[in-house]
């Protein structure tokens, strides 16, 4: 890392200066403008947070009903008891999943995949609900919406719930694309929260929306990506950029929020970190599909494996930092170990590190066990705890009132 920086103020003495950053930076080597954070609210902002794919262990069953077991398990007063512990220890953002594989929420016409025809009662009550709350405790969303998941075997038996998995046709098929968009997504973004003044797409406490976790894995395109092994109904790359790009240009049609995507690894959104295939979430990429269909950050997860032998290849945010991975946006770290695992770092190193880097937040996974072997947040807090009373001045975002943008339905493609 080292070298790579001093490679990088050579060629600047010899101006060539398409080599390396423009940006003036500070002697910790970060903008001095903060432009490697997260642009809300007329500033620039650290992320810090984490992962709650589940409340009390509702997958997909938050805010949608799962109708097999009539689970809904989203609880007022266990989402404001989550927010205060998390405020408490200095965290200012929550990454929650929505629809996950779909098993709760959408509703769909059809026993096995289908367009969608709309919500269920519960989910936008809640989610307003949840909004609400966050308002109150000062913390800010950033709402998943569509993970890898989607891209399972149809449910059956209805061991997962009925629409579980089996839901290829949203991405690859441009009526059910539209469908999901103008019978979900835009109804949602149009959902008044209480009283607020808001709707779910204008107000303050919504960060981003967050289109996909880790689609890389329901991917089948060699030589850059083999899907994950539960994954029976795979996409192409183009496929999935375009519905990453019609969701974006939808959203910022009819928000004023910001959009990312949680891509598994750096191997897949950099352009020069070792051996990493490319950025596959640039402008230049999605807004082939859609000219609004940009990304305003981009989002990485890290796990040990991501290590690499640190000389052919390396995929971590921890050897490789913000400029020598060529990102040309502000970068989150999605997701990383809460116990630290594989990184061969404390979690409070962990931490502390990834903000030196340069990264824009961290989200720790998960909040609640989930038996994974990452641990939880009772594993974190202390690290959190630690690096967000280094950096108050970067966590404090700050709110102002926002206007509402005009609704423009989406044409079916």
């Amino acid at each position: 890392m080292a070298y790579t920086r001093r490679l990088a103020w050579i060629a600047l003495l010899f101006g060539i200066l398409s080599l390396v950053p423009s940006t003036v930076t500070t002697s910790a080597g970060c903008p001095g403008d903060r432009s490697h954070l997260i642009p809300r609210f007329g500033g620039h902002w650290f992320l810090l947070g984490a992962n709650v794919p589940w409340l009390n262990g509702g997958f997909g069953a938050d805010f949608g009903t799962v109708e097999e077991w009539n689970q809904h398990t989203y609880d007022a007063n266990a989402t404001r008891s989550m927010f205060r512990v998390l405020r408490q220890q200095g965290a200012n953002t929550v990454r929650w999943w929505l629809f996950a594989d779909g098993r709760g929420a959408p509703e769909f016409n059809a026993n096995s995949g289908g367009a969608v025809t709309g919500l269920d009662a519960n989910f936008l009550p809640s989610l307003a609900s949840a909004i609400q709350i966050a308002s109150e405790e000062n913390v800010y969303l950033v709402f998943t919406l569509w993970s890898f998941d989607m891209l399972f075997a149809d449910s059956t038996p209805y061991d997962r719930g009925e629409h579980a998995g089996g839901h290829r046709d949203l991405i690859v098929d441009g009526a059910k694309r539209a469908s999901f968009i103008n019978n979900a997504l835009l109804p949602m973004l149009r959902y008044p929260v209480g009283t607020s003044g808001y709707t779910i797409g204008t107000h303050p406490n919504v960060l981003a929306w967050d289109i996909f976790n880790e689609p890389e894995f329901g991917i089948s395109e060699s030589p850059h990506f083999s899907p994950a092994s539960e994954v029976t109904q795979p996409v192409t790359l183009a496929q999935m950029q375009r519905f990453i790009a019609e969701i974006s240009g939808a959203i910022h049609r009819n928000s004023n929020q910001l959009t990312t995507v949680g891509s598994a690894s750096m191997k897949w959104n950099s352009s020069r970190a070792l051996g990493a295939s490319g950025n596959f979430w640039s402008d230049a990429q999605l807004t082939v599909y859609d000219p609004q269909g940009y990304l305003d950050f981009y989002q990485i997860h890290y796990y040990g494996w991501m290590n690499g032998d640190e000389r052919y290849w390396s995929y971590s945010p921890l050897f490789n930092d913000w400029y020598e991975a060529g990102f040309d946006k502000p970068v989150v770290i999605g997701e990383v170990p809460s116990n630290a695992g594989g990184t061969n770092r404390t979690p409070t190193q962990l931490l502390a590190e990834l903000h030196a880097n340069c990264y824009a937040g961290v989200w720790v996974w998960p909040y609640f066990n989930v038996n994974d072997g990452t641990g939880q947040w009772s594993d974190a807090q202390a690290a959190v705890r630690s690096l967000a009373s280094t950096i108050p001045a970067e966590l404090q975002i700050a709110p102002v009132s926002l206007p509402a943008r005009v609704y423009i339905p989406l044409a079916i493609r």
